[in-house]
């Protein structure tokens, strides 16, 4: 049987929660100008994403969490259908809208190594209803790890270095992933079956751009056939800088 272990729960570091909720906001930052590209390819100015952070209520967050965790493990359960080794931690960071809507959610964390998984999480916390966050729109995150189903054996662990040329060779292509996002960092997780390919893939980012880089990192990787584990499938994490 799978299950969801203790997670740890966190709001924005800057946010005040709980018992200070009613405190006075940190004053608003100066909302700064990104630019994208117009139809033409010409380069336009536009706001950026709110900076200002309002404060959530630590234990509101955490039962909006703990509501969505059976839909989580459901999640969970059926990637173990596809991958019966699958198991791992993830760690989600949430924007919070003023309306106790989420903005916008990512997965900061993760060895699961599936994005199916991973994918499926995402739109259950997306969905879900937040606390309506106080002066500014909030950051909730928490973590969640799950354990291996049953009694399949787990993956042998691998160090990228393991994953030979054909690892070597995608770097580059990987570099641009990150690049094209504008994101600070992204890692993959993998599992290897014994005929080298990849079974499934997972990806997690240091910002909310990582969710940009995502099919780009699957299409560099999936396609590849790596040195073969031996008996048992294989399980290894990148780093992309």
């Amino acid at each position: 049987m799978h299950r969801a272990l203790g997670w740890v729960l966190g709001v924005s570091a800057v946010a005040v929660v709980a018992g200070a909720a009613c405190s006075k906001p940190p004053p608003p930052a100066e909302v700064p100008k990104v630019t994208e590209p117009d139809d033409d390819g010409a380069k336009k100015a536009v706001p950026a994403v709110e900076s200002e952070i309002g404060a959530l209520d630590e234990m509101k967050v955490k039962q909006a969490f703990q509501r969505s965790s059976e839909k989580l493990s459901a999640c969970f359960a059926g990637g173990v259908q596809r991958l019966p080794y699958l198991s791992g931690e993830i760690r989600f960071v949430i924007r919070v809208g003023r309306d106790g809507s989420a903005r916008w959610a990512y997965v900061k964390e993760s060895t699961l190594g599936d994005r199916e998984t991973e994918a499926c999480m995402l739109s259950v916390l997306k969905s879900s209803g937040w606390p309506k966050p106080v002066g500014g729109e909030g950051l909730a995150e928490n973590s969640f790890a799950f354990d291996p189903g049953g009694d399949e054996r787990p993956p042998v662990a691998w160090t990228p270095e393991q994953l030979g040329a054909p690892y070597r060779r995608a770097k580059g292509a990987l570099v641009q992933c990150r690049k094209k996002a504008g994101t600070k960092g992204l890692r993959a997780t993998l599992y290897v079956e014994t005929d080298g390919k990849p079974s499934a893939i997972g990806v997690s980012g240091a910002d909310e751009k990582g969710e940009a880089a995502v099919d780009c990192v699957l299409g560099a990787l999936k396609g590849l056939k790596f040195p073969s584990p031996g008996s048992y499938a294989a399980k290894v994490s990148v780093t992309i800088e």
